[in-house]
Parts: structure tokens; sequence; C-alpha cells
């Protein structure tokens, strides 16, 4: 079969290269008549989908890294992640010792509206017995149709016969704010993807901080999404009239998205950055680079700056074709360099890795800011005003394979079950009274240390300090939820967060 795949594409090359005053169009037919004469007349039944679909590929791999084909259940995953939702009934789960455990419902999801809760296990779904499957196996049980029904069998500690839910499905949309609180005087959110909702969500968000004197955004890890989302976030900062992100391409006019309205924040803004930012985060942070809004500090970012047009086919698959390149506000190209073809280099390529001192500047063109002329640089991703080099924390092999295996996760599921939680969150109303009060005991460290196969007397004290402060992040996430854990753990542990926030009340 690969035989005959190569033997198409040699063909459909040298169709091309016959003359070079041929229309594109004519090679093109050229190509659909070798598919239509395999299809006719060759000596076996020849499956023609999979042999178009893998010289799709072919072609597009020639291209740049990110031109690629998508299929039809990508394409429907991509439109609902695009939008920030998908249809099901609401919950975020585990598997622990073979069965789902809820570990939390979602806001108004058909879940938190019938009465599911924490730590209930579903056994069964439209009346399959679900123990022992897998999470791929349960999210096709659970997903489904908007407003189609899916019935749950749940157990319940206290409660002696299972309880049987029926619930109809819905969009669930999942927010792009995973964390929003305030250190001090200080505002902090971090967002984890540039879905639709997100200018109204990080508003909603903002407002819900009180008065604050500055505003850390974070997006570390922060892959992109909709252009849309980027200029509304931008919008949110920047003056009428500015210029947010500018793309250029081969056949298209330069376009140039701009700030229409006042901005209705003022605060210092400093914004935080790795080299997994990438995309729309991208575009956010080299426009308020650029107009000298806000101060990057982190690592420099992915450097993926190329504008995608989705063309979806007959079939309900499609391709996402590169059409243009995105441009910051001083004309900066955030794409890094490629080479045609050599995706895979350039995936394995660690520049953004290296500290900024360490790079040769003289073959990237020097920019300046444009408020305060302030010195940047183009040449792929945005590097940040602060730089913070890579400190990971020094914890044992061990350890770092408790997390990787879940334990933790685990830990807090048998917690759940023997900890009175109620009475917990009574004792400490805040998250902040729960960090400077409340110690782990023995009871907790003991589930932990089952759990893992090791003991105390098998840790670092760095090792300890790493693990209660996890566990303690842990609880908090079942008693304030997820601004609680990540409070707790940022405070804590998170070099970058803590070097972010000494900035923003400097400003």
């Amino acid at each position: 079969m690969k035989r005959l795949l190569l033997l198409i594409l040699s063909v459909a090359a040298m169709c091309f290269c016959v003359s070079a005053q041929n229309p594109v169009k004519r090679q093109i037919k050229k190509l659909n008549n070798i598919y239509s004469f395999i299809n006719d007349n060759y000596v076996d039944n020849v499956d023609i989908e999979p042999l178009v679909e893998e010289a799709i590929r072919a072609t597009l791999k020639e291209l740049d890294p990110h031109s690629r084909y998508i299929t039809q259940e990508e394409m429907e995953e991509y439109r609902n992640r695009s939008l920030g939702r998908f249809a099901g009934i609401g919950i975020r789960y585990m598997l622990h010792n073979d069965t789902l455990v809820v570990r939390k419902t979602m806001d108004n999801s058909p879940a938190s509206k019938a009465g599911i809760l924490t730590n209930d296990r579903i056994v069964a779904i439209d009346e399959h017995s679900i123990v022992g499957d897998t999470s791929l196996d349960i999210s096709a049980h659970l997903n489904g149709d908007v407003g189609s029904k899916v019935m749950v069998k749940v157990v319940r500690r206290g409660v002696a016969e299972p309880i049987l839910f029926t619930l109809k499905r819905d969009n669930i949309l999942n927010s792009a704010i995973t964390a929003a609180y305030r250190i001090g005087d200080v505002g902090y959110i971090a967002i984890s993807n540039f879905s639709r909702p997100l200018g109204a969500e990080f508003y909603k968000a903002i407002n819900s901080l009180g008065d604050i004197r500055s505003i850390v955004i974070d997006l570390r890890d922060n892959g992109g999404g909709a252009l849309t989302s980027a200029i509304d976030l931008s919008s949110l900062f920047l003056n009428k009239g500015d210029v947010i992100v500018t793309t250029e391409g081969r056949n298209k006019k330069v376009i140039h998205y701009k700030r229409r309205d006042d901005k209705p924040f003022d605060l210092p803004l400093v914004v935080l950055v790795n080299e997994n930012s990438a995309s729309a985060s991208e575009l956010f942070t080299g426009a308020m680079q650029d107009h000298d809004r806000g101060i990057i500090v982190g690592r420099t970012t992915y450097g993926k700056g190329l504008v995608q047009r989705m063309i979806k086919l007959q079939d309900g698959s499609g391709v996402s074709i590169t059409i243009a390149r995105y441009k910051t506000p001083s004309g900066r190209i955030i794409q890094r360099p490629y080479e045609m073809g050599k995706g895979s280099e350039y995936m394995a390529d660690s520049t953004r890795y290296i500290h900024p001192d360490s790079i040769s500047f003289k073959d990237r063109t020097i920019y300046t800011t444009l408020n305060k002329g302030r010195k940047v640089y183009g040449g792929g991703g945005i590097t940040p005003d602060v730089y913070i080099p890579a400190q990971e924390f020094q914890i044992s092999e061990s350890v770092r394979k408790a997390f990787s295996d879940a334990i933790f996760d685990h830990t807090i599921i048998e917690l759940w079950d023997i900890m009175d939680i109620e009475a917990l969150g009574k004792q400490y109303p805040t998250y902040e009274a729960f960090d400077a009060e409340y110690a782990l005991d023995d009871v907790v460290l003991d589930v932990f240390y089952r759990r893992a196969g090791f003991g105390e007397e098998d840790i670092t004290p760095t090792d300890r300090e790493y693990i209660e402060v996890r566990l303690k992040a842990y609880i908090a996430e079942l008693l304030y939820g997820y601004n609680g854990r990540h409070y707790i753990y940022s405070t804590r542990l998170d070099y970058m967060f803590k070097e972010a926030i000494v900035i923003a009340e400097q400003e």
C-alpha cells in the first residue's frame, strides 16, 4: 500500500513538473485523474479514502510545521474547544480503585443541578457497569448529543442504597479562568486558554477581586486559542486606536486589528509567561509589551505566530492551512524560524529555553516599544522584560513518581471519606486562614505514605515540605475550590509566581 501511495505522489509530482506554463488547476486535474484511474482499473479493490488522507498529510508535511490535516472527530473537538464547551453531564472525575469518583461538579451543569456531589462513586451508566472500565470508555458513555438523556447509578457514603439520576446532557462551558484571587493589594488571574468567552469571563473575574492596585495575568502553559479572544483581552488594557496585532500574507492585504473603545482598566500589569505560552497568548503579550502597557516576566514564549484558515471538507474532515503571519504592533514577527518540510527539527528546537543573555541578537531584528522606546527583540517568540531562569524544586525521584502516579489525588479521595470536611470549613472560613493555621496531622500523612509505598524516614526535608504543601493545597481545594489549592501551592512553592507578585507590588 505504501508503494502505491509513493507511486501516486511521484506521478503527481511529475505531472506538476511537465510544464511550468500549465495552470495549477490542470495539474490538480491530473492528480484527480490518477485516483479515478486507480479506482476504476486497478487490479485489486482499493479503498481510496485512506490513500487520499495520507496524500494530504504528506503534502501538508512539506509545508510549515502548523499546517495539518484534521479528521472529522478532531474537527468537532476543535470546534468545541474553541467555544470552550462540550456536551456532557458536567463532572470532573478520576478512577480510584477501578471506580469512577466525582472530584467536582461544574456550576450550572446537569450533574450539579441534579445533586451529584464530590466523592460520589458512579458505578453504572445506562445500566452498564463501568467498574473497571477505562477513562476513554467512560467518557464515551457520559458524553453525547445535547438534549439526550443518560442514567447514572451513584454510590454515596452514608447512604445504604445506590441513587439513580437521569440527566439530560447539555453543552458544558469550560472556563478559561483557572484561578482568580488576590495577594494583598495585587490581583492574580491564571488563564488556561483563549476560548471565545474569555473577554467576558476575565472582566467578571477581575471585578470580583475588589479594589486592587495591580494585576498579574498568568499565561504560563497557555497554548492559545481564538484570535478574537486575544483581541478582546488586549482591548481591556489598551487605548482607543491602539493596534493589537497585524496579519500579513502573500495574497492578503495587511490587516490591523485595533482597540475601538477606551480601555476599562488602568491597573499596572504584569504578564507571566513561559516557553509553552503560544499563539493567542503571544499576541496579547506582544501587544502589552509593545505599547509599554505591562511588564513581561518569565521565559521566552513558544513562537507560534502563523495564521491558519480552517477549511472544512465534504466528509466533515478538514485542513488547517497557514495563510499569513502575525506581527506585534511594533512589527515583530512572532513565529520562530522554520524550514519547509522540517517539522520534526522545528518541534525539537530548544532555543526558547535559553536565557536571552546567552543568545546572539546580531541576527535578530531589534525593535523599540511604541511609547517609551525600549529595546525589544524579534526573531520568534516574545522575550520577557524580566527573565526568570528555570529552577526545579529538588524532590527525590520517589516523590516525583508519587505525583505523576496521582498518589496525592488518591489520598484526598480517601481523606474525604474519613475527615469531617464541613467542620473543617467552619473552623477555617477562608483559604488564607486555613493556610496560616491548619497543620497536617498523622492521619493525613499516614494515608499518603501508605499509598505511596514509602515512609517518612525515606524522604528528605525538602521532600517533606513538598508533600505537606501539596496535601494541604489539595485539602484546601475540597474546602474552597481550585483557588484555595492554587493559592497555597503558588505562595509556597512557585518561584515564578512569587517573583511576579513582588514586581507587581512595586508597580
